[in-house]
């Protein structure tokens, strides 16, 4: 303690002085050691192989030391590191264990290895290690005595956990500081450069607060965060800025310090005039000396809002990858009960056809569902277009002209002057517009006055369109749930939780924002922002049931010979019965890409017809192939599929002008497609084959 604190307080014995420092002698507290003894002790393993073993051995090396890394020796001396991760990827390939087994073991080096010396000072270690870019930074550190003979290998983890004690050591020696600056302003608080001292930073808000909560003194800082502008210079209370929801919560937490409870940091929300309601983290501590509570406010609002982003983010990709694969296996279900009843009607009699017309029309209002699913996971932008934003929601509210007028709700549209150009699909923004003011009119529905405003505008460079409305509002722990699916307060009689979901997927397809703000009581404000389309393209291709015209040569109906690639045994059973029936041709089948390659070196095909998604080798590949060893084939090809996948399948399809039957498919549509290759088939040239 300095000597001014002991004569403020000459009851108290002097504070023990450390002869090391001249600080108190809790400065003297164990730090972690910082020299080659310390490296030493970090390393993991001391593997090692010589630059020239082939990789074979290099190989077997790996598998038997289980490690990620292994150095690199020539004449004693570590010439760098090799990789597991670069020896799967040189053996990963078709024919890698053939081509690289006896190549030497160098080729599996890393780039830039880092090699130093075990004299090399701790911290220039560190640095060098955690700043190293990209995958780099994940590999091991070789260390070497002063000959370049190995002493070992220190894993990245390990190197990180001690620059984590390091600066962990620092930050328990900046709350050390900070207890000493806290004492000693209590102890001379008439002082006021010594008091300023603690409220100087920008970094954080600091008040100092009575057990009640008063406000005594606060920094510059937090009179920023609560936007009180250069003319107001003190804050009576913190009380009366958190939200009435958790107010009395935060006086508890005040009053529980007060009785000496342990500092806490907890978030509450702040009513900021000018900013709305803002999420503050509130770290706050007593202090004995006097009896007073160090509250420190930071504003972590965008903080939260970015991470609740993140986890929308993964549970969006979760989703898509479940519906996407529950939409492949039932369309692929669903194909073969379509096709057959078709079939079996053909040949049935009347009665028996009714029933085959029930199950096609069960078939299609499955298949319907199926797109309702995948619209919600990924809206496909098909019909995509250069539109005026006015234009949309000016139809939408005229399709919703009805539900306002019953609810009486007064409407207020404001629209910009010139069009606000976006490139999107009219439909699925409608579909936006409409859901976000039927939600906004229900909310209304126990308003006396209820209000509706719809704003579409262009700023800051996006297209952006508001609807905010009057109503009850969003609770403020719902407000992160709001756009998960299937998430809804209404009940199950007036929702299903998909609206607002389904509007989130729209309007992230088409690489836009969607945000809500909202209070209990004093409705809700959704802004939905979209990229501003300077230009009006053409809209480009989709993949989509729209088969490719062909000009095929003549030639007799019998010479046609048709290839089916399908994994699935009934929806290849259903094609194959199919084409004979209608075209009587002879149809060979495979379950996957390697299989065709034996059909293909045996035959000449009129037609290929192959699934996408497939194992071993899928529909794509096969194409890729037959492009290069039969370029005339290629041209009769012919697509199916039960779900892409990936939008990039769509622009890549499209390229190579290939037809494409989605699934499920009517047998007239398989055979429209077919047609124009098995009733005027090409002959099939005799093109060399190189499997």
């Amino acid at each position: 303690m300095s000597a001014s604190v002991a004569e403020s307080f000459p009851g108290l014995p002097p504070a023990p002085v450390s002869r090391r420092t001249g600080l108190p002698a809790e400065h003297d507290a164990p730090r972690p050691r910082l020299d080659s003894a310390a490296l030493r002790a970090l390393v993991h393993h001391a593997g090692a192989v010589e630059h020239d073993v082939p990789i074979e051995q290099l190989h077997r090396t790996f598998s038997e030391e289980g490690v990620e890394f292994l150095a690199l020796i020539r004449d004693g001396r570590v010439v760098g590191l090799c990789s597991r991760l670069r020896l799967g990827i040189l053996l990963g390939t078709r024919y890698g264990f053939a081509l690289y087994s006896r190549s030497p073991a160098h080729l599996a080096r890393v780039e830039h290895p880092l090699v130093l010396n075990l004299e090399t000072p701790v911290r220039e270690v560190l640095d060098r290690a955690l700043a190293r870019p990209g995958d780099e930074f994940h590999e091991d550190v070789a260390l070497v005595d002063g000959s370049g003979a190995l002493i070992g290998l220190v894993p990245i983890d390990a190197l990180a956990r001690l620059q984590s004690e390091l600066v962990a050591g620092q930050v328990a020696e900046l709350q050390r500081q900070h207890r000493q600056l806290v004492v000693a302003h209590e102890a001379l608080r008439e002082s006021r450069g010594r008091y300023a001292g603690l409220f100087d930073s920008r970094a954080m808000g600091v008040a100092l607060l009575d057990p009640a909560g008063a406000v005594h003194a606060h920094n510059q800082r937090l009179g920023e965060l609560l936007n009180l502008g250069l003319e107001a210079t003190t804050i009576a209370t913190l009380v009366a800025w958190v939200s009435e929801a958790e107010r009395e919560d935060f006086r508890a937490t005040v009053a529980a310090q007060a009785a000496g409870a342990a500092a806490v940091a907890r978030e509450y929300t702040f009513d900021v005039p000018g900013r709305g309601a803002r999420r503050f983290r509130c770290s706050l501590g007593w202090i004995p000396e006097t009896r007073q509570i160090c509250a420190c406010l930071e504003d972590v609002t965008e903080q939260r809002s970015m991470e609740r982003q993140l986890v929308r983010h993964e549970k969006q990709i979760l989703l898509d990858t479940l519906v996407g694969g529950i939409a492949h296996e039932l369309n692929n279900k669903l194909t073969p009960v379509q096709g057959f009843s078709e079939l079996i009607r053909l040949t049935a009699d009347a009665q028996s056809q009714q029933y085959a017309d029930l199950i096609g029309r069960s078939v299609a209002e499955a298949a319907n569902i199926i797109r309702q699913l995948l619209q919600l996971s990924k809206p496909t932008p098909s019909a995509s277009e250069t539109v005026d934003l006015r234009a949309i929601v000016a139809e939408a509210l005229s399709m919703l002209r009805f539900q306002m007028r019953e609810s009486r709700c007064t409407v207020r549209s404001a629209a910009a002057a010139a069009p606000v150009w976006v490139r999107a699909d009219p439909g699925q923004i409608k579909q936006v517009v409409i859901n976000l003011v039927l939600n906004a009119v229900q909310a209304m529905e126990e308003r006396t006055h209820a209000e509706l405003e719809i704003e579409t505008t262009e700023r800051g460079g996006c297209a952006m369109l508001v609807v905010a409305d009057n109503g009850v509002g969003i609770p403020a722990e719902n407000l992160e749930r709001i756009f998960d699916p299937f998430f809804t307060t209404k009940g199950p009689e007036r929702g299903t939780g998909l609206g607002l979901s389904v509007c989130f997927s729209i309007v992230r397809q088409h690489g836009g924002v969607i945000e809500v703000a909202s209070e209990p009581g004093c409705g809700a404000r959704f802004t939905v922002s979209l990229p501003l389309e300077a230009a009006q393209p053409a809209a480009g291709p989709s993949l989509v049931e729209s088969p490719v015209p062909v000009t095929p040569e003549p030639a007799a109906a019998h010479e046609a010979r048709v290839l089916v690639v399908e994994d699935e045994p009934q929806v290849r059973r259903f094609i194959q019965t199919a084409l004979l029936t209608r075209f009587g041709c002879e149809v060979d089948t495979a379950a996957h890409g390697v299989e065709a390659f034996e059909r293909l070196a045996l035959h000449r095909y009129a037609l290929v017809i192959s699934d996408i998604r497939m194992p071993t080798m899928n529909g794509t590949e096969l194409y890729l192939w037959l492009r290069e060893a039969q370029p005339l084939t290629a041209r009769r090809f012919v697509f199916i599929t039960g779900y892409p996948g990936e939008h990039h399948f769509d622009a890549e399809i499209a390229q190579w002008q290939v037809p494409v039957l989605a699934k499920p498919f009517t047998l007239e549509r398989l055979c429209r497609t077919c047609a124009p290759f098995l009733e005027v088939a090409a002959e099939p040239s005799a093109e060399p084959v190189s499997a």
